[in-house]
């Protein structure tokens, strides 16, 4: 792997990690179009956990107060649309984000061959973003986008958890298709981010410790580039919490039109590409 390869694919994991247009899709895209060998599962998973330590330390009040309320009994206050909402008790709040996120850990699991091979090809990819296309207008059409975080059922959160399990699916964006079906369920914008951040957390952080510990049992960590695994890792935290800040604002005030526009785009390219014997 190159200073190049390592630079540009940590830069692309923390920018599509959390916008709402697939980062394992444009990873695979960005290897394809460069002709790029795999980077491995190391980088892989060092780039995953550092967009992991974004989401953590950007919602950090969030999570101190979810975990603190957990043991005293506590609840947890959410600043939606820049203003606080009621609050949520912590443990309530602990078990949907738990029973949100057994979906995807199944399906991943499932389809674990799968996508380590046949499903990671740009034609499969850019099918899947064109899925992701049609997740986002859904969601923008369906629902009444009136409940906040704090009212939300076990029954929204855990639907908002089977649509984050089609993410397992490179192309499918794991933030866009779980905003989508948490909006599907009444919930605001703001509220479905919100969402979509807490359930990354599980969800981003089983997968890069299942692939580490997968290279560990198979192949041990040996002699690798850890220089450019560790810049990597520092690349995807920092562009995924500068992403993370640009996308809380920007739901606040717009649609999911420019995401649809683009990812409905990247994938009808794509097929033409392939077509053509790109």
């Amino acid at each position: 792997m190159s200073l190049e390869q390592a630079i540009v694919l940590a830069i692309v994991q923390g920018i599509t990690e959390f916008l709402p247009v697939s980062s394992s899709g444009h990873l695979v895209l960005s290897s394809w179009i460069f002709n790029w060998p795999d980077q491995g599962l190391v980088y892989d998973a060092a780039v995953h956990l550092g967009t992991l330590l974004a989401v953590l330390i950007y919602f950090r009040k969030t999570w101190i107060t979810l975990v603190r309320g957990c043991f005293n009994g506590g609840s947890v206050f959410l600043l939606e649309d820049g203003e606080t909402t009621p609050s949520i008790p912590a443990r309530r709040l602990l078990a949907l984000v738990v029973t949100a996120s057994i979906p995807i850990a199944i399906v991943g699991l499932l389809l674990r061959d799968e996508l380590e091979s046949s499903l990671r090809k740009p034609e499969a990819v850019a099918i899947s973003l064109i899925a992701t296309a049609v997740l986002l207008t859904l969601a923008e059409v369906i629902g009444a986008r009136t409940k906040r975080l704090a009212s939300a059922s076990a029954r929204d959160t855990t639907i908002a958890g089977f649509f984050q399990a089609a993410a397992v699916l490179p192309g499918i964006s794991r933030a866009g298709s779980t905003m989508a079906g948490a909006m599907m369920g009444n919930l605001t914008r703001d509220a479905a981010a919100r969402l979509s951040f807490l359930l990354a957390v599980p969800a981003i952080g089983g997968s890069g410790l299942f692939l580490l510990a997968d290279v560990i049992s198979n192949e041990g960590l040996g002699d690798r580039q850890w220089g450019l695994i560790l810049l990597g890792a520092a690349i995807s935290f920092v562009t995924g919490y500068l992403a993370i800040a640009w996308l809380m604002r920007v739901l606040r005030t717009r649609s999911f039109r420019p995401f649809i526009g683009y990812v409905a785009i990247v994938g009808v390219g794509v097929l033409i590409a392939r077509a053509f014997g790109a």
